[in-house]
Parts: C-alpha cells; sequence; structure tokens
C-alpha cells in the first residue's frame, strides 16, 4: 500500500508540476498549439472628389468671326450667342453692340447680319489687333496688301472668302488703331 501511496503521490506532484510550469521557449520542438493567424484590417475610405468646371474658353476672332459669333448671323443670332450685349448705337439697316466684356463693337446689317467685327490684340490668338505694333501686325499676316483711305492695311481671311480683315496703323506710333473682320460687301461703315 505504500507503493500505491507513493505511486499516488509522485503523479499528483507531476501532474502539479505540469500546471505551473512555463513552457520552454527555446526548444525546437513544435507546441501543441497553434497561434491564430493575424487579421487583416482592411479599411475603404470614400472620398469625393470634385473638381471646379474648367473656366470657358476664351472666344477669339478668326476668319469667320469672334467665338461663336459669327459673320452673317442675324441679329437675333448674335444676341443668342451670349457675347454681345442690346443695341448701343443708331438704328436704321445698321447697329451697333458692344461685344461683352471689351469695349470693341459688332455691327449688324438688316440685310447681311453680322456684318463687322472690331477687336483688340487681347481678342486674338496671335497678339495682333488694336493695341499690336505693325511689326506684330505684318509677321501675323502675311498676305496684307495697303488699303486706303481710311484704313492702311487689308487682309482675305484664311479659308473664308466672304471676309477680310481690315487695319489701321497711326503713322507715327505705328500702333494699330483698327482691326476690324467685315464681310466684303458689309452695308455698315466706310
Amino acid at each position: 500500500m505504500n507503493r500505491s501511496l507513493v505511486l499516488v503521490t509522485i503523479a499528483a506532484a507531476l501532474g502539479l508540476a505540469a500546471c505551473t510550469s512555463t513552457p520552454d521557449t527555446n526548444t525546437s520542438t513544435p507546441s501543441s498549439t497553434t497561434t491564430p493567424p493575424a487579421q487583416v484590417v482592411t479599411e475603404v475610405v470614400t472620398q469625393t472628389v470634385t473638381n471646379p468646371p474648367a473656366p470657358p474658353t476664351k472666344p477669339v476672332i478668326g476668319s469667320f468671326g469672334y467665338g461663336n459669333l459669327k459673320l452673317g448671323m442675324t441679329g437675333q443670332q448674335a444676341i443668342d450667342a451670349k457675347l454681345i450685349g442690346p443695341v448701343s448705337g443708331p438704328g436704321g439697316s445698321c447697329s451697333s453692340h458692344q461685344i461683352i466684356g471689351t469695349d470693341q463693337y459688332v455691327w449688324v446689317s438688316s440685310k447681311l447680319g453680322v456684318a463687322s467685327i472690331s477687336f483688340t490684340a487681347d481678342m486674338t490668338a496671335d497678339g495682333a489687333g488694336i493695341g499690336a505694333t505693325e511689326a506684330t501686325l505684318k509677321a501675323e499676316y502675311t498676305n496684307l496688301k495697303p488699303t486706303g483711305p481710311n484704313y492702311s492695311w487689308v487682309a482675305e481671311a484664311d479659308d473664308n472668302p466672304s471676309a477680310k480683315f481690315i487695319f489701321g496703323v497711326n503713322k507715327e506710333t505705328k500702333k494699330v488703331v483698327a482691326a476690324i473682320l467685315s464681310l466684303h460687301d458689309q452695308d455698315c461703315h466706310n
């Protein structure tokens, strides 16, 4: 019986030792418990990015008109293009309208529609308009021809056989003082 008591005491001591001992981490034997896999946290962030609309492109003078304002448009079509104001000059067979945001004018013929458009250098893509030098004008319009009596130069409009560009240059300052895109047969001014 003493032997049984000794065996029970040894077994109890071993069991107690197993419960209170710490595992040896320096051993290379695999443990019976597995480490749970690391958690992956995925975060979805929704961000609304609003790009402001691009400012409208600045209209420029070309062979057919100024932006959406075209030679030959009726007076109403010209107003609907939203580039000119109401009638600001004499009525009759022709009226003038100021180009919005500029000090330049459009002449509208009751017979021909938009007959001519005056323009400054900053209303062009090439810098040749009222305020430009005569040298800039000659560099940009290689088809200039002398004209008179009220203006200095005329150039046929590229790709528009119905129109021409007319320029007046101050003889002393050599600066452009008049620049007009005009129908050949316009009936509003000389």
